[in-house]
């Protein structure tokens, strides 16, 4: 690697420090895949040090790294504690906005091609 090269993962997680671009990777991650957002909440986590996160969360360094594995299965709970840790909530949304949002229709805008 040249000297002004940077790796991904110092990049990803100098990007994953604002608020707004960890939000927006997560959002894209669980859209994917419960794998996938585990996989992105660990990253985030990893970028704003775990150790950290495990302090503010209350939840033990070991069991952070084993619930935010591709296969780990973490509680609302403890998922919660996480989230809030860094600043974040979970939060839920109809489906039919999040249909609008990928394709940039309007759910009338069906109705109505459906009509004609």
């Amino acid at each position: 690697m040249s000297a002004g090269s940077v790796s991904y993962k110092e990049f990803l997680y100098k990007e994953l420090q604002d608020d707004s671009e960890a939000v927006g990777y997560l959002q894209a991650a669980i859209e994917d895949s419960r794998g996938a957002f585990l996989v992105a909440l660990r990253n985030v986590v990893d970028a704003r040090n775990i150790s950290q996160v495990a302090r503010d969360s209350s939840v033990h360094r070991v069991n952070l790294y084993r619930m935010l594995s591709e296969k780990g299965n973490p509680t609302i709970g403890s998922l919660e504690k996480v989230l809030g840790a860094l600043g974040l909530r979970l939060s839920i949304e109809p489906v039919s906005r999040m249909l609008e949002e990928q394709t940039g229709a309007k759910e009338e805008d069906h109705a109505v091609a459906g009509a004609a």
